[in-house]
């Protein structure tokens, strides 16, 4: 053979010989990879510098020959692969003797990762089981009512709650249980038990006599209990949950599920707490909600009622908005609620309407020596327009109580609150200070306040304290809650 031809011969049969052994190689579990080539050889997603440009380009004149460089098998399989034909490897190698047949595999694209909390989808991933306890504590210091009262403390209770969430990629699920001891918080029930004397059962009338005692026995309580769908587009979320909607608020606020109503003698009825710490009653609905739509608008939906047959409900709408244009620094939420299903059935029901508006913004983000975060909040409301003390009718011959019979005759005025206030987060010594007060054009005292402070004592304990104003006269309560993990 002319010495001339053995290189040209020599790169056709180790190219054939490549081709072949890429067709083979995909079952192979591990690739057969020369060492030197890892040290030497560029990357396999970058062509060499001098190679033409074909889908698989030659290595660089530095690699031995050795045997071809394959891909492992999980790659070959991936994504179909070519082998550079013997020819055009052949055009490439005269002035070598050697040469290596580099086969490129595509990276496989990414996925795009869905919005969502970034757990498992599909399969239900559980997040958590929390337990903890709260002991609360409150003695009202009279200035403007007589007396101090016959109690050392106006309300002393405890309770243990227990939680159990799961979530997924599109799924959030969650059971909260309340329990309080009977010796605290407890109902207080007749028992009915055996009377006996000198150890035996006493009989009256032949039958078995019963006394009926007053117990305290303890309750569990099924705070909260739902399951949130979490869908592209539409959210859907049924079952029992608290609706307490507030923006920095510990004591007043959250008006959009207060209730004014004026009751058949006229008298005013609020069910808006005032409480250190309070939220609102937890509330049976079916919401639904758009919060893909946009990244900066929350639309949330519902339909709440605790009455069995639908008779009596409301119906629950609220916008949230974040990072509006021109408004970075803000969150705004607007709320209306209205009791539409007392009216559609029963027609004596009284429909009333409340609008809310609230917001909160930053004032300082990054800490000036003590003072970590400082935020104002502030909330307004209309709460119970179009509310009436109502008539008496007759229906079907029986007198009924109809609350507004359809007109706006009555007492018509509705409550005006606005609030405003401060959140403060400290570096150290106290964690949170919470300032606000409070004016109700519907309350006997206009103005109302509250300081709030919050101390994380360690891992296990963060202890609550407030000062707050009471029974719409001068009168303020000193008050504190301390909360502890239990897990």
């Amino acid at each position: 053979m002319n010495k001339s031809l053995k290189p040209i011969m020599i790169s056709i049969v180790l190219a054939v010989f490549g081709t072949a052994n890429a067709q083979t190689a995909a079952p192979v579990a591990a690739p057969t990879v020369a060492p030197a080539a890892e040290a030497h050889a560029p990357a396999a997603h970058a062509p060499a510098a001098h190679a033409p440009a074909v889908q698989a380009p030659v290595a660089e004149a530095h690699a031995p020959a050795t045997a071809p460089t394959v891909v492992p098998a999980e790659a070959a399989e991936a994504a179909p692969v070519e082998a550079v034909p013997a020819a055009e490897v052949a055009s490439t190698a005269k002035a070598e003797d050697s040469i290596s047949v580099v086969l490129l595999v595509p990276e496989e694209p990414k996925k795009k990762k869905r919005k969502g909390s970034g757990s498992r989808k599909g399969d239900l991933t559980l997040v958590d089981v929390p337990a903890n306890f709260e002991i609360q504590a409150r003695k009202v210091m009279p200035v403007d009512s007589d007396g101090w009262g016959e109690d050392n403390l106006d309300t002393w209770w405890g309770r243990a709650n227990l939680m159990v969430s799961t979530e997924s990629d599109n799924f959030v699920g969650k059971i909260h249980l309340r329990m309080y001891p009977g010796q605290f918080y407890g109902d207080e029930v007749l028992v009915r038990k055996v009377k006996r004397k000198n150890g035996e059962i006493v009989r009256e009338n032949g039958k078995i006599a019963y006394d009926s005692i007053s117990e305290h026995r303890d309750i569990i309580q099924l705070y909260e209990a739902w399951a949130w769908h979490r869908g592209d587009y539409v959210n859907v979320k049924i079952g029992r949950w608290d609706n307490t909607t507030r923006f920095g608020s510990k004591t007043f606020g959250g008006y959009i599920d207060a209730k004014k109503n004026y009751d058949k003698e006229g008298n005013y009825k609020d069910n808006r707490k005032a409480g250190f710490m309070s939220t609102y009653d937890p509330e049976n609905a079916l919401q639904f909600g758009l919060n893909n739509f946009s990244e900066n608008v929350s639309l949330d939906i519902a339909l709440i009622t605790s009455d069995p047959n639908l008779n009596k409900g409301d119906l629950r709408i609220y916008f949230s908005f974040k990072e509006l244009a021109g408004l970075e620094n803000m969150n705004i939420g607007i709320g209306y609620r209205a009791n539409i299903f007392d009216e559609i059935y029963s027609k004596y029901g009284d429909v009333t309407h409340t609008i809310d508006f609230a917001f909160r913004t930053p004032i300082i983000k990054e800490g000036i020596g003590l003072l970590k975060s400082l935020s104002f909040f502030a909330e307004a409301a209309m709460i119970g327009l179009d509310d009436a003390a109502g008539e008496l009718d007759v229906v079907n011959g029986k007198p009924i109580w109809r609350a507004d019979k359809g007109s706006s005759s009555g007492n018509t005025d509705f409550a005006f609150p606005i609030l405003g206030g401060f959140d403060i987060e400290l570096e150290r010594g106290l964690d949170k200070i919470v300032i606000e007060a409070e004016w109700d054009s519907d309350r006997n005292r206009e103005v109302q306040g509250s300081i709030y402070v919050q101390k994380k004592l360690n891992d296990r304990f963060t202890l609550n304290m407030g000062v707050q104003s009471e029974n719409n006269t001068k009168d303020f309560s000193f008050a504190g809650r301390l909360q502890g993990k239990i897990n």
